[in-house]
């Protein structure tokens, strides 16, 4: 019976423990809070690139196509303040679950209007060299933190700048 009565109260504390971290995980700021979030794969694109060269007094400039890895990164906020927000700005972070330490941060921004009361989901677009390392996608485990928002007719809320490393 006692047996029991541990693994049960172990079962609840493991659970609360997942529940407070799955919240830690979405930082919103006041009168905008972050109900969801998501990192997709969206595949493998081409982008229009401007590469230079200078030799000399003779500068060339050339058009060419490269491909990248896109990947899209979607935050669904509800705005519960009485304003409208006219732009979010947000981190999406790549963190070790083990040790904390930060692996990967994204910094992005939406200038979406979002009313007073109203939900929106922000997206935008993350491209990645094949060159460049994407361990922290699969090794890591994600958060965001909003770290800026914008409202209409003026003012602004920025996140403390201690707050924005934490994991």
């Amino acid at each position: 019976m006692r047996a029991t009565l541990k693994a049960i109260l172990l079962l609840c504390a493991l659970a609360a423990s997942a529940a407070a971290q799955e919240a830690d995980d979405r930082r919103g700021a006041p009168g905008v809070s972050v109900s969801a979030f998501e990192w997709k794969y969206e595949g493998y694109v081409p982008v229009e690139v401007v590469r230079s060269s200078k030799s000399g007094v003779k500068l060339d400039v050339k058009r060419g196509t490269d491909y990248v890895f896109k990947y899209d990164s979607r935050l669904t906020v509800k705005n519960t303040g009485e304003r409208a927000v006219k732009s979010v700005e947000w981190a999406h972070v790549f963190y070790d679950p083990a040790t904390g330490k930060e692996l990967k941060r994204y910094r992005l921004q939406s200038k979406q209007r979002v009313a007073a009361g109203e939900t929106a989901t922000l997206d935008k677009a993350v491209f990645i060299k094949p060159e460049e390392s994407t361990r922290h996608i699969n090794s890591g485990r994600q958060r965001v933190q909003l770290t800026r928002v914008e409202f209409e007719g003026g003012g602004e809320w920025k996140a403390e700048a201690g707050d924005e490393r934490k994991p």
